[in-house]
């Protein structure tokens, strides 16, 4: 995989819960952190990346046209500069999502409307001059902002729990990632399936990642997200971890997450045998 600038990557599991908003918001906020310009677009009809990042109630007064929803509504103006907004974290940028996407989040997307697949390229073609790294936020469905996701793409993470619920329906995730690459969207690859919210010493945990790597070999991230509670203090009070602990094993771990998404941009191989948490890297 060339390395590209921006490089834009979307987040994308059929599965909720498994990582897919925490991802974005955190290694979005390192790579800020690193002096980066960072676009994190959220087109997940639930929105929780823009509450994570504005709050819960500035998230919810944001009219539809200051949304992405813009982008899919003929009657608003998908200006970038009415949708893309400033955070509290330099150089850290946010286009928000809304409910109201929800309307056009369709099932089927092949099958729908050039204009509907193409709205949120056309978006990211105009802004990318701004940005070294673009993260889109994906639902927990296969569906048009999914689709539309992946056309925008120049690669996938597929976040992913390592236990039987987290890991079910991978197939259905890179069937649609190969649709993509073969049709619209050539350039399109998956850059790897990540494990989040992993416990190193539960053994159910130990058995799922190395049925992962049995199964995807070097697809799987070297690296993995581990289950802190550091994240969940992050999230309340609406932080990256990054800039809420940025000397915490949390940040290390996003910190070498973020660093080998970089490393396989610019195509770099990764042994199966590399595959798992080096607690030694994991420091106090």
């Amino acid at each position: 995989m060339e390395l590209v600038v921006p490089l834009v990557v979307s987040f994308l599991n059929r599965k909720g819960g498994v990582g897919k908003t925490s991802s974005v918001h955190n290694i979005g906020g390192l790579f800020a952190r690193d002096g980066r310009r960072v676009l994190l677009i959220d087109m997940d009809p639930q929105f929780s990346l823009t509450q994570g990042l504005l709050g819960a109630r500035p998230a919810l007064s944001l009219p539809k046209e200051h949304t992405v929803t813009a982008l899919f509504n003929d009657a608003c103006d998908p200006d970038p500069d009415r949708i893309i907004r400033t955070t509290a974290f330099e150089r850290l940028h946010l286009a928000p999502g809304s409910a109201t996407l929800n309307s056009y989040n369709l099932p089927d997307p092949q099958l729908q409307s050039s204009s509907l697949q193409s709205a949120l390229t056309l978006f990211v073609n105009e802004v990318r001059d701004r940005y070294d790294i673009i993260l889109i936020d994906c639902p927990p469905n296969l569906n048009m902002s999914s689709w539309c996701a992946l056309l925008s793409s120049d690669a996938c993470v597929v976040p992913t729990q390592p236990e039987d619920y987290g890991a079910q329906g991978l197939i259905h995730v890179a069937q649609m990632i190969e649709q993509a690459a073969a049709g619209p969207n050539p350039r399109l690859q998956l850059m790897g399936y990540l494990l989040t919210m992993v416990r190193p010493r539960l053994g159910i945990h130990i058995a799922y990642r190395d049925q992962l790597k049995l199964q995807y070999g070097s697809a799987v991230f070297a690296a993995e997200v581990p289950d802190l509670t550091h994240f969940k203090e992050a999230i309340t009070v609406q932080m990256p971890i990054s800039h809420y602990k940025p000397k915490s094993k949390a940040t290390l771990a996003i910190r070498a997450v973020a660093e080998e998404m970089m490393a396989r941009a610019r195509g770099e191989q990764f042994p199966v045998e590399n595959v798992g948490v080096d607690e030694r890297r994991i420091v106090a």
